[in-house]
This record gives structure tokens, C-alpha cells and sequence, in this order.
């Protein structure tokens, strides 16, 4: 017993040294400026919510098409945006590239519209695939 009285009294006076050590704060990760958004702006907007997958019409209100993505430059500018036409049920579809500049782009009640106004089914359906680079050439 009194061993063990003593192993424990031992023990407690080596532990007692590091208890009483204080405990460095930890150190926080430098963030750069300029780098990160804290979150959205008024004047800005997620493709995603609100590009990707819009239906895109012409002058006559008809659906030409659904942007499928968007084609950005080296520069990381949008240029335009790869848009799905025709086809039945993603059947016979094809992907086209469209200028920006091309499409009307208008927010209103917080619900974007995206119009081709040039398009008509028929042109559309003239128009050539969209080429990736590297990809083999499509009809």
C-alpha cells in the first residue's frame, strides 16, 4: 500500500509541471487580400443559378435552346456560351457556341431571360457543332 502511495505521489509530481504549462495560442492561417468574396454582391450573379441550364428564345418567344455552359478566354472573360439545339428528348441534339454578345441577357423580379433574337430553329439547325480543342472534328 504504501508503494502504491508513493508511486502516486510520484506520478502527481511529474505531472504537476506540465499542467502548469501554458498553452501557446494557435496560430492562424494568413488570408491574402483580394483573393476571396465574403459573399454575393447586388451586382453580381451566379451562372449556375441563373445561366446554366436557362432556356434561350428568340424574337418570337419560341425555345431555341439551353445553355449548357459557358466558353471563357484565356483571359477568364466570357466569350460566349455552348448552347444545346434541337433534338427530341437529348436525342439528335447538338452543342453550338454562341457569342455573348449575340444573346440579350435581361433580370427582371430577380428571374433572368436569355434571348438569341437572331435564331430561328431552322438556322440553328445549320449551324455547326461546337469544336473542343483536340476533339475530333463533328457534323
Amino acid at each position: 500500500m504504501r508503494k502504491m502511495a508513493v508511486a502516486l505521489l510520484l506520478s502527481s509530481a511529474l505531472a504537476l509541471p506540465a499542467l502548469a504549462q501554458k498553452k501557446e495560442p494557435e496560430k492562424k492561417a494568413a488570408i491574402p487580400t483580394n483573393t476571396f468574396f465574403k459573399g454575393q454582391q447586388s451586382n453580381q450573379y451566379l451562372a449556375r443559378e441563373r445561366l446554366i441550364g436557362a432556356k434561350v428564345v428568340n424574337k418570337d418567344n419560341q425555345t431555341v435552346g439551353t445553355i449548357d455552359d459557358l466558353i471563357l478566354s484565356s483571359g477568364n472573360q466570357v466569350e460566349g456560351v455552348i448552347l444545346s439545339v434541337g433534338g427530341f428528348l437529348g436525342v439528335g441534339q447538338k452543342q453550338i457556341g454562341v457569342r455573348i454578345g449575340a444573346l440579350k441577357i435581361t433580370t427582371a423580379d430577380g428571374k433572368t431571360a436569355v434571348a438569341l433574337p437572331v435564331a430561328t430553329k431552322e438556322m440553328l439547325g445549320e449551324v455547326g457543332a461546337y469544336q473542343r480543342a483536340g476533339a475530333p472534328a463533328k457534323k
